[in-house]
Protein backbone atom coordinates (compact mmCIF):
# COMPACT_ATOMS: atom_id res chain seq x y z
CA UNK A 1 0.00 0.00 0.00
CA UNK A 2 3.01 2.29 0.30
CA UNK A 3 3.97 1.75 -3.34
CA UNK A 4 3.10 5.20 -4.68
CA UNK A 5 3.99 7.03 -1.44
CA UNK A 6 7.79 6.98 -1.72
CA UNK A 7 7.98 8.24 -5.33
CA UNK A 8 5.32 10.84 -4.50
CA UNK A 9 7.50 12.14 -1.67
CA UNK A 10 10.46 12.26 -4.05
CA UNK A 11 8.31 14.18 -6.54
CA UNK A 12 7.25 16.63 -3.81
CA UNK A 13 10.83 17.32 -2.76
CA UNK A 14 12.40 17.39 -6.24
CA UNK A 15 9.77 19.08 -8.41
CA UNK A 16 11.40 22.52 -8.08
CA UNK A 17 15.02 21.35 -8.02
CA UNK A 18 15.29 18.83 -10.84
CA UNK A 19 12.77 18.56 -13.65
CA UNK A 20 14.17 15.19 -14.72
CA UNK A 21 13.98 13.65 -11.24
CA UNK A 22 10.48 15.06 -10.77
CA UNK A 23 9.33 13.60 -14.09
CA UNK A 24 10.69 10.16 -13.20
CA UNK A 25 9.16 10.30 -9.73
CA UNK A 26 5.82 11.35 -11.25
CA UNK A 27 5.91 8.39 -13.63
CA UNK A 28 6.70 6.02 -10.75
CA UNK A 29 3.91 7.55 -8.65
CA UNK A 30 1.40 7.14 -11.46
CA UNK A 31 2.41 3.53 -12.05
CA UNK A 32 2.38 2.76 -8.32
CA UNK A 33 -1.14 4.19 -8.07
CA UNK A 34 -2.28 1.93 -10.90
CA UNK A 35 -0.70 -1.10 -9.21
CA UNK A 36 -2.39 -0.23 -5.93
CA UNK A 37 -5.79 0.16 -7.63
CA UNK A 38 -5.53 -3.16 -9.48
CA UNK A 39 -4.33 -4.97 -6.35
CA UNK A 40 -7.19 -3.48 -4.31
CA UNK A 41 -9.70 -4.54 -6.98
CA UNK A 42 -8.29 -8.06 -6.98
CA UNK A 43 -8.56 -8.13 -3.19
CA UNK A 44 -12.21 -7.09 -3.37
CA UNK A 45 -12.91 -9.88 -5.87
CA UNK A 46 -11.09 -12.37 -3.69
CA UNK A 47 -13.00 -11.38 -0.55
CA UNK A 48 -16.50 -10.66 -1.84
CA UNK A 49 -16.96 -13.03 -4.81
CA UNK A 50 -16.55 -16.51 -3.32
CA UNK A 51 -17.11 -18.55 -6.50
CA UNK A 52 -14.33 -16.84 -8.43
CA UNK A 53 -12.17 -15.77 -5.51
CA UNK A 54 -9.26 -17.72 -6.93
CA UNK A 55 -9.19 -15.27 -9.86
CA UNK A 56 -8.58 -12.47 -7.37
CA UNK A 57 -5.79 -14.47 -5.77
CA UNK A 58 -4.16 -15.17 -9.13
CA UNK A 59 -4.51 -11.51 -10.08
CA UNK A 60 -2.89 -10.43 -6.81
CA UNK A 61 0.04 -12.74 -7.50
CA UNK A 62 0.37 -11.47 -11.07
CA UNK A 63 0.25 -7.84 -9.94
CA UNK A 64 3.03 -8.43 -7.42
CA UNK A 65 5.27 -10.20 -9.94
CA UNK A 66 4.69 -7.71 -12.77
CA UNK A 67 5.01 -4.62 -10.59
CA UNK A 68 8.25 -5.85 -9.03
CA UNK A 69 9.66 -6.65 -12.45
CA UNK A 70 8.68 -3.30 -13.97
CA UNK A 71 9.77 -1.42 -10.85
CA UNK A 72 13.23 -2.98 -10.98
CA UNK A 73 13.49 -2.24 -14.70
CA UNK A 74 12.48 1.38 -14.08
CA UNK A 75 14.97 1.72 -11.24
CA UNK A 76 17.78 0.33 -13.37
CA UNK A 77 16.89 2.65 -16.25
CA UNK A 78 16.80 5.76 -14.07
CA UNK A 79 19.98 4.76 -12.28
CA UNK A 80 21.64 4.46 -15.70
CA UNK A 81 20.46 7.93 -16.72
CA UNK A 82 17.63 6.79 -18.99
CA UNK A 83 13.95 7.61 -18.53
CA UNK A 84 11.80 4.92 -16.96
CA UNK A 85 8.89 3.74 -19.05
CA UNK A 86 5.83 1.92 -17.80
CA UNK A 87 3.26 0.26 -20.06
CA UNK A 88 0.26 1.76 -18.23
CA UNK A 89 -0.29 4.70 -15.91
CA UNK A 90 -3.08 6.48 -14.10
CA UNK A 91 -2.43 10.22 -14.37
CA UNK A 92 -2.38 11.26 -10.71
CA UNK A 93 0.75 13.40 -10.78
CA UNK A 94 1.32 15.52 -13.87
CA UNK A 95 4.67 15.14 -15.57
CA UNK A 96 6.50 18.14 -17.01
CA UNK A 97 8.62 16.52 -19.72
Amino acid sequence: MLGPLVPWLVWLTQRRRSAWAAAQAAAATNFGTLVLAVFASATLVRVFVPLVGFVGTLTQLAVVVVSLSLGIQGFRAVRGGLPATYPYEIKVVRRHD
